[in-house]
């Protein structure tokens, strides 16, 4: 799997409710082969409190380079372009194709046990 963590930097005078209804819309409606999971989210705590992002899950790497390119041939599908100049240029504090963002790959993972709060 791959987990794509896309950096949102908005516009001082961006309307912080219309975009939460903007993206969520949108994630709603964005198919893109491979893509597994998308969600919104909004920093807590760290360097990026209050800050937005939006993670992309994608079942492969392939998955990844097939939609989006390598990193010396990008292209974007038709969707992702509709999403990237009518839902997120109208509130990003730059061009879409500028936001910080990273792709991983998982190199290691593990199930963690959950524990009841309410241990006797």
């Amino acid at each position: 799997m791959i987990y794509a963590l896309h950096e949102h930097e908005l516009k001082p005078q961006a309307d912080e409710v219309l975009y939460n209804k903007e993206i969520s819309n949108a994630l709603g409606d964005l198919t893109i082969p491979g893509l597994l999971h998308a969600a919104h989210l909004k920093g807590i705590k760290g360097k990026r409190s209050s800050k937005y992002a939006i993670l992309w899950i994608f079942e492969s790497e392939t998955a990844l380079m097939d939609n989006f390119g390598t990193p010396d041939n990008p292209k974007l599908p038709e969707k992702r372009l509709h999403y990237e100049n009518n839902v997120l240029a109208p509130f990003l504090d730059r061009h879409p194709d500028t936001i910080n963002f990273t792709d991983y790959r998982i190199l290691y993972s593990t199930t963690v046990p959950c524990f009841n709060a309410k241990q006797p």
